[in-house]
């Protein structure tokens, strides 16, 4: 599901349809999860769902460098800095802090985006937006253990999904 939403998002950004995301914005939410899938696998939980989001957050981010549809705000410089200190976390502290401060950091990061999608919720992919809700949801609900490294990142993602469908079905 989170594939196929991804890709949702991947053809609408090629084609044009895809207005306010930016390449700032992918590539750093593209680091966060990979910084976060290698985390829940060096713990022992299931990163599929995170991993697809790197792939995804990857390959949107190259989508808009070629396009050219570069920004950089506050707000990227505030996620850039924390995305350096999981970084660091890691190296010095080990996985898990590294784990809660990522999945801090890609809230942050959705703000801009949830802003975006409540002030114009049509020119935001619907598809994509419902997709991630749904995988996160399902990968919530079945993860193996009540753990912060299996449901963390996926209960945090549940809430953040819903903020960005919840405008489309208030429309």
């Amino acid at each position: 599901m989170a594939a196929a939403a991804y890709l949702t998002l991947i053809v609408q950004t090629a084609t044009g349809t895809g207005e306010g995301l930016s390449l700032s914005t992918f590539g750093l939410w593209s680091a966060l999860a990979w910084i976060t899938g290698f985390t829940m696998l060096k713990k022992g939980a299931n990163p599929g769902i995170v991993m697809m989001y790197g792939a995804g957050a990857t390959t949107t981010t190259i989508i808009l460098l070629i396009k050219g549809r570069f920004a950089w705000s506050g707000m990227d410089t505030i996620v850039a800095v924390v995305v350096a200190a999981c970084v660091i976390l890691w190296l010095r502290s080990g996985p898990m802090p590294a784990l809660i401060l990522s999945i801090v950091a890609a809230a942050i990061a959705a703000i801009p985006f949830i802003m975006i999608c409540w002030k114009n919720p049509e020119s935001l992919p619907i598809v994509a937006n419902s997709g991630f809700l749904l995988a996160n949801f399902l990968g919530f609900i079945s993860a193996k253990a009540w753990t912060i490294q299996d449901r963390l990142y996926l209960g945090v993602n549940v809430v953040l999904c819903t903020l960005l469908v919840l405008p489309w079905v208030l429309m």
